[in-house]
């Protein structure tokens, strides 16, 4: 498995809603990691769906975050649904004046999405900006 760095390629709602229609079809499950506890909306919307709830320091996309709480959640259509409400997960924008990472109605929140084999295809560092890509689940148009 080789993973892409996505970072700045999801800033428009357009291509966020093309990759969250590629997730809905392949992806078995989603970890959720609350970075802002407060944040909690999608948890609430979807505690039916919950699979397991662990305390760690470590997830997708992190080396060291702290103790959060990390949601594994079984997908649905409905869960692809409410996130197509959302802008796009974060935006991040490269310039000579220096790196911008800006959040999103999505929050700051990381989220990752697991296939079948619980390999991951995608995911995120929100609050940093940051977004992973399976090299094999990149757009078709994206691919080299």
């Amino acid at each position: 498995m080789k993973l892409v760095d996505y970072t700045g390629k999801l800033n428009g709602h357009n291509e966020y809603l093309q990759v969250i229609k590629q997730l809905e079809n392949k992806c078995k499950y989603i970890e959720y990691v609350l970075v802002d506890e407060y944040e909690t909306d999608f948890i609430e919307e979807f505690k039916s769906r919950i699979i397991s709830v662990k305390l760690n320091n470590r997830w997708w996309g992190t080396i060291y975050g702290g103790k959060r709480k990390i949601y594994k959640i079984k997908s649905s259509k409905e869960i692809f649904k409410y996130l197509n409400k959302f802008e796009t997960f974060c935006k991040y924008t490269f310039s000579d004046k220096g790196d911008i990472s800006e959040d999103t109605n999505f929050g700051i929140n990381d989220i990752a999405f697991f296939d079948d084999n619980e390999v991951p295809l995608l995911f995120t560092t929100t609050h940093e900006g940051y977004i992973t890509i399976r090299e094999d689940f990149l757009l078709q148009e994206d691919k080299v």
